[in-house]
């Protein structure tokens, strides 16, 4: 044993499995004090559909390099934003014991594991036996409302019941972060989403990304028909964020446009800056139209 803790910081427990995922999910044990981690290995984006959507027409993905360093800003703006956040870090796939002995079937894309702290139930699993969100005891049931706010602000457009967790304390966290930004060189005001799709904070139906679906969703809504202030008082908690307070939970990141590594962290940066003008009236686009939710993927070609 005491080898083992010499060689590795952390030993492979299992597959956790995660619906739909298209990663690869994995439970570790830190070696040093036993504490227990979900770790994120990412699959290849890269790919060619000849046939996208039966549309006769070839959709091509390229990769993107910084998805683990996306998650790692999501979870840091979170926790200033007041969320219920989940530790996280990057580490190295030869540090975990037994990691060898995992199939997975394809070429990963490096060696690193994103790691988040690992607690909580998944929220469609948690509210099985209530009727709602509304009716449930989940204690921080409103940061449905700041999520949702929230994802609209670093655009993730991403979001689905999944992406949420209950924790022993009754607790509401989001847990997915991956898949947020600006990404495309060709219209940097659009953000990286679902799909691998840009998505545009003028589109209401886009907007719906942003909320999840499921039970959280219906919260969501009733809540913009009754509880208006809960959105108000969700863009005030974001716009308190400094300045100074996003560039430090910025520091240490790179991040890259679509399928290249040319960084573009100043254009990260002004893209949340100028996102959080445009909050309140996103929101009443969003809540006008209907609350709508755009169907994906979409007949598109998303360009480097």
């Amino acid at each position: 044993m005491a080898d083992l803790l010499e060689k590795f910081s952390y030993t492979l427990l299992g597959p956790v499995n995660v619906r739909e995922a298209w990663n690869t999910h994995i439970k570790v044990r830190k070696n040093a004090d036993d504490s227990l981690w979900e770790g994120k290995i990412l699959r290849p984006l890269s790919c060619c559909i000849e046939n996208f959507q039966n549309t006769g027409k070839p959709r091509i993905r390229f990769e993107f390099y910084d998805l683990h360093q996306r998650a790692i800003l999501g979870f840091r703006l979170a926790e200033l934003c007041g969320l219920k956040s989940l530790r996280s870090k990057i580490i190295s796939a030869g540090s975990i014991c037994g990691f060898e002995k995992i199939n997975f079937g394809y070429d990963r894309m490096d060696d690193n594991v994103f790691l988040t702290e690992f607690g909580g139930v998944p929220l469609s699993e948690y509210l099985a036996e209530f009727s709602g969100m509304e009716s449930s005891d989940i204690a921080n049931k409103e940061d449905a409302i700041l999520s949702f706010v929230f994802n609209i602000w670093i655009g993730n457009y991403d979001n689905k019941e999944s992406d949420y967790l209950v924790d022993e304390e009754k607790n509401l966290i989001s847990i997915d972060y991956n898949l947020l930004g600006p990404a495309f060189r060709y219209d940097q005001r659009l953000s990286l989403g679902s799909w691998i799709d840009a998505f545009d904070i003028e589109s209401p139906a886009d907007t719906g990304w942003c909320v999840g679906n499921g039970k959280i969703f219906e919260y969501v809504k009733d809540s913009a028909q009754k509880r208006r202030q809960l959105f108000e008082s969700a863009v005030k908690k974001i716009n308190f964020v400094s300045i100074k307070e996003i560039k430090k939970a910025m520091a240490g990141l790179s991040f890259y446009y679509y399928g290249s590594l040319e960084t573009i962290n100043d254009i990260f940066f002004d893209f949340l800056i100028e996102r959080r003008s445009l909050l309140n009236k996103t929101i009443d686009s969003w809540i006008s139209a209907g609350f709508p939710r755009a169907e994906l993927p979409k007949n598109n070609i998303v360009r480097q």
